[in-house]
């Protein structure tokens, strides 16, 4: 935060902004409007805030990749991180080798503001593109519920019979919303924000 604002050091501008953002996740989480909003901050220091984000985001990828045994609580911590600042739903495919080591993580699509449409054909060159073995999907639900809909559910079914016939398993299809991550294979919310 450099030197604090207009008769507040920096300490005192940090607290404040922790307070009022919940948290440093919440802070480098939040939209460019909400920061404008805030006494002592400026473009510099949002573009700041936003560059701190994509270099977590980076450094969160690259530990997943060097990491032999990937945990589904690392997976939805970085799509929490990618997904938190969309308002737009996005669809995302990740993929394991034989070893259950990470192959790809990949935005394929990015939708409406309520559903996001993705063709089977496109997740399966994919996964064939990658020699996958094992995959989880992924979206978002902005500013809402990561409560899965009916459509949701049936998606993963589908995709699920579908790669099994190549060989793949669907090891699930995560929902990313404000209240944490819902796992339609284990029918409930896995981590709350």
């Amino acid at each position: 935060m450099g030197s604090g604002g207009k008769g507040r050091n920096v300490e005192i501008l940090s607290k404040e902004l922790l307070l009022h953002f919940s948290g440093v996740l919440g802070l480098i989480n939040a939209p460019a409007s909400s920061l404008e909003k805030q006494k002592g901050i400026g473009k510099a220091r949002i573009a700041m805030l936003f560059a701190l984000r994509e270099f977590c985001n980076r450094i969160k990828l690259k530990n997943l990749f060097n990491n032999q045994n990937t945990s589904i609580e690392s997976l939805i911590e970085l799509l929490q991180l990618k997904a938190i600042k969309e308002v737009r739903e996005c669809f995302y495919l990740i993929t394991f080798d034989s070893d259950k080591s990470l192959i790809n993580l990949e935005l394929l699509t990015k939708g409406g503001l309520r559903e996001v449409g993705v063709h089977s054909r496109e997740i399966v060159k994919h996964v064939l593109d990658d020699t996958a073995t094992y995959v989880i999907i992924a979206h978002n639900h902005p500013r809402q519920s990561c409560e899965p809909s009916r459509e949701d559910y049936l998606l993963f079914q589908q995709l699920r019979s579908l790669l099994l016939q190549l060989e793949v398993t669907l090891l699930d299809h995560l929902v990313i919303g404000k209240d944490g991550a819902f796992s339609c294979s284990k029918k409930k919310i896995l981590f709350k924000s």
